[in-house]
């Protein structure tokens, strides 16, 4: 029924998911079907494609018959995850009906039992699951306990419809699936998810797939009452959750996946990021770097004191002290010492060809690259407070204003501290150039932009990865190979500053052709690869094949050979 329902509708405003949900995600079945069919790709094609590779898929099959099950399949869908007592729970499935009867007589026929007449709906229940349905709704919902998952046979996706030998989730207390549906048919308003705030705004987002979580509801699935310290912990840690949410869209757009995020902080988190308000990126970490062969960087921003008040809040701000006290420190020092002010950048990956550490007559790949690892001081008097330690000071020899380690790191990795600022590099020769500042980094166009004005921002080149993997690593045939390193450009993400209700993020998976929709992109490349599986899989059954009966022959011919007295 979730595959089913993968090409089902949204229904209105989620009004048939319970606000006490944890995870819900939404599928924008037309959306996707228009963008698909605009470069020539329907379902029809998109399963004949399937059924042409492997006529025996059971998920090909099962698909195709979802085209004459009576459910809307322009439609969209919500999948819920909505957690119970004592860390029971379902997941449910919503979709949209476009023939009532259609339906029922596929339903029969899958599962060769009766449907049974409820209140104004129709119910088809078994052990491990319930489907419900009227004239314009389908709705299924699975129990499920996260400490007793189910297995089963994955080769029938209807499988739950029929008999099955699979164990149903023990869940501690049943709960009655008619008296379920029958309750998530008839919500109230202020009993649905779509009375929520953070759930309205993500549907005006109207993305391909839509996400939403709450992050309370996804802690109330922790099983069991805890005692004792874990009990405060357990209890503080609702503080931080309490009124969370997340939020994203995510949108197939022509050479690029966008994701849309939103993270709605709960009142307590609230306060501390009021309180510790996040600068924007230092572009200035980023543009020292001495390269033109960037691969990838991390550029973060935010007061690390914020850390400490939410160590406080669920009370394991004790431990930390105590763990520190050790070495003459406290939370509050090492917090105070450091901005929070981080650069991580990376560059010219290459794999090498080395001789093997174990035999130095066979060749071994290596990969290797080069970084820097930087972060700012911020409180001086706390730095070094810390650098002069008990524990710390044995560790490095200040000269002027400069601590060196007291133990030679052999070449492996610089290391260079001052009251200003931590650097960590690959070499030293990168780290020099880097702290001179001659030479200024330059990046392929727009990311650096991107990077610009955010409190946090990435940037990692997947083509510059994968198009210095050696041919022989990969292991594949040329054109998979290349069609492997034709798909993907880079990944960036950037995160707003919150703006004291929220906090907004938007990441982009770049595709190396921008004039197609990447959706399409995927579906070309995913049905490639199958292709290539397929075929894999052949040549190897008939290599394995051949094995066997040359095992067989020789053995054959040795039974029968006379044994010399």
């Amino acid at each position: 029924m979730l595959l089913l329902s993968a090409c089902s509708k949204i229904p209105e405003q989620g009004k048939h998911i319970p606000k006490t949900a944890a995870l819900v995600l939404g599928i924008n079945s037309k959306q996707i079907q228009e963008k698909l069919v605009t470069e020539g790709l329907s379902v029809d094609k998109l399963f004949d494609a399937l059924q042409q590779k492997d006529t025996s898929n059971e998920m090909t099959k099962a698909l195709k018959e979802a085209e004459n099950s009576g459910v809307d399949l322009q439609g969209n869908v919500y999948v819920a995850m909505v957690p119970g007592d004592k860390g029971n729970g379902y997941v449910m499935a919503v979709a949209k009906l476009k023939d009532e009867a259609k339906f029922e007589a596929f339903l029969k026929e899958k599962s060769k039992k009766e449907i049974t007449a409820g209140k104004d709906f129709k119910f088809l229940e078994d052990k491990d699951a319930a489907i419900g349905f009227n004239k314009e709704t389908i709705i299924g919902v699975f129990p499920i306990n996260p400490n007793k998952l189910p297995y089963g046979d994955e080769s029938d996706p209807f499988a739950m419809l029929g008999d099955t030998t699979a164990p149903a989730p023990q869940a501690p207390e049943k709960a009655n699936k008619a008296e379920l549906l029958d309750g998530l048919f008839h919500l109230k308003a202020d009993e649905s998810v779509a009375n929520i705030e953070s759930f309205k705004d993500i549907q005006k987002e109207k993305g391909d797939v839509l996400f939403w979580m709450s992050s309370e509801q996804i802690y109330a699935f922790n099983p069991g009452t805890p005692s004792g310290m874990a009990a405060l912990v357990t209890t503080n840690v609702k503080k931080l959750t309490a009124g969370a949410f997340q939020t994203a869209a995510l949108h197939f757009e022509n050479g690029k996946i966008k994701v849309n995020s939103t993270s709605y902080a709960g009142t307590e988190i609230k306060e501390i990021m009021k309180k510790y308000p996040m600068e924007k990126v230092n572009m200035s970490m980023l543009e020292n770097y001495p390269s033109e062969n960037v691969l990838g960087f991390m550029l973060i921003n935010f007061d690390l004191r914020m850390l400490g008040d939410i160590l406080k809040l669920v009370g394991m701000d004790g431990f930390a002290n105590m763990g520190l006290a050790e070495a003459g420190i406290t939370l509050e020092d090492l917090l105070k010492a450091f901005k929070g002010e981080i650069a991580l950048i990376g560059s010219d990956f290459t794999v090498e060809s080395v001789p093997s550490a174990w035999d130095s007559t066979y060749k071994t790949t290596k990969p290797h690259a080069k970084w820097v690892f930087n972060m700012k001081v911020g409180d001086k008097a706390a730095f070094e407070k810390i650098m002069n330690a008990p524990r710390i000071a044995p560790m490095f020899t200040k000269e002027g204003n400069e601590y060196k380690p007291a133990q030679d790191l052999g070449g492996e990795m610089a290391v260079s501290i001052t009251n200003e600022r931590i650097l960590f590099s690959s070499d030293a020769a990168l780290m020099q150039a880097y702290t001179e500042g001659k030479s200024k980094v330059k990046l392929d166009e727009g990311v650096e932009s991107k990077a610009k004005g955010n409190v946090l921002s990435v940037y990692f080149s997947v083509e510059k990865l994968v198009n210095n993997l050696p041919a022989e690593e990969m292991k594949l045939p040329d054109s998979v190979a290349n069609d492997i390193k034709g798909l993907l450009k880079d990944l960036t993400v950037a995160t707003e500053p919150f703006d004291g209700k929220s906090q907004k993020s938007v990441m982009e998976l770049n595709f190396k052709n921008e004039g197609q929709n990447t959706l399409v992109q995927l579906a070309n490349f995913t049905q490639k690869m199958y292709g290539y599986y397929l075929s894999k899989k052949k040549e190897d059954e008939a290599a394995w094949g051949d094995a066997v009966t040359d095992s067989a022959a020789v053995a054959a011919d040795t039974v029968a050979a006379p044994v010399a007295p």
